[in-house]
């Protein structure tokens, strides 16, 4: 990728949800996938089955090594003249897979099988490579999470009750970094029986919600029309305040990446550099390298036996 930091136009701010990065929890049936469908041109990633009755492409996720299918596919440039978002459904289930995948590169049963801590840091680094590469793509990024409940201490020797994305504390660390808004849908009746649903995006010592956007509501009636309005007034507040530049629309720009061609000729130099050639060829690093590429594509390989799909 070719940089040029002489040439770089300052960042605007759009008053939509195209290319931006969420993060959705709450209880079961509450409306999440639903609100997912909403969203610019979705690509729902099902990890589980949660959208036989709404109008959207799914493609379900069996295993690791499906999705990450889908990821080289994402790459296509056919890929952003269909979809602009890329809806995960759910974060616990896609780090469940992501698991299972490392543990079977490394024949284990469980990461903490894996010595010195390397089946744990190996699965961030999995899972963060893949959702990174969904947001430099350009494609906007939708996590969506059941809510669990959690009692923390509180003033006074006293437990509060909290909720919270139920995922893994490393997939959490992971998702919390990434996304511009962490939204709890919080559910209540009103004195008709009726549900009355909103967003909590601010956080408190009984919420973990979240955002990027400093004037925000901290409570939106939940609809994607609802938080559309929300998000378009907190930006004319921070136009206004911050003296930001704001368009209605704003198309995300994928990085850019190198050819299959220039990929592979740059794989075979490295390799001349890092193995050497002949007799004294360096097999633990020889070694080294191909574990690495057996981790990346799943099965052991040659680096001559790679292809560009």
């Amino acid at each position: 990728m070719a940089v040029d930091i002489f040439n770089i136009q300052e960042n605007t701010i759009s008053r939509d949800l195209k290319g931006r990065f969420l993060c959705i929890y709450g209880a079961e049936k509450v409306g999440k996938s639903t609100f997912g469908a909403r969203l610019p041109r979705p690509l729902f990633c099902n990890f589980e089955v949660g959208t036989n009755y709404l109008p959207v492409k799914p493609v379900n996720i069996d295993k690791w090594s499906t999705f990450k299918q889908v990821l080289r596919q994402l790459a296509d440039p056919r890929a952003k003249e269909m979809y602009d978002t890329v809806v995960i459904d759910t974060v616990s289930e896609a780090w469940s897979a992501c698991e299972k995948f490392i543990c079977t590169q490394n024949g284990v049963q469980k990461l903490g099988d894996i010595p010195w801590g390397q089946g744990y840091s190996g699965c961030k680094t999995e899972f963060e490579s893949a959702l990174r590469s969904i947001t430099m793509l350009g494609f906007g990024l939708c996590c969506i999470c059941h809510a669990e409940k959690k009692n923390i201490p509180g003033p006074n020797d006293t437990v509060i009750e909290t909720v919270q994305p139920a995922m893994p504390s490393r997939a959490a660390d992971i998702v919390n970094r990434m996304v511009d808004i962490i939204a709890y849908i919080d559910q209540r009746f009103d004195e008709n029986g009726e549900s009355v649903r909103r967003f909590i995006t601010r956080r408190s010592p009984r919420v973990l919600a979240g955002s990027r956007l400093p004037y925000l509501d901290p409570v939106i009636p939940f609809s994607y029309e609802d938080l559309i309005a929300a998000i378009g007034r907190a930006i004319d507040k921070q136009e206004e305040i911050d003296k930001i530049k704001v368009v209605d629309h704003k198309e995300t720009t994928p990085v850019e990446s190198l050819s299959f061609t220039a990929v592979r000729n740059e794989a075979r130099e490295l390799w001349t550099k890092l193995v050497g050639e002949g007799e004294n060829a360096d097999e633990e690093m020889a070694k080294r390298i191909m574990k690495r590429i057996e981790m990346i594509f799943g099965r052991q390989m040659k680096l001559s036996e790679i292809t560009e799909d």
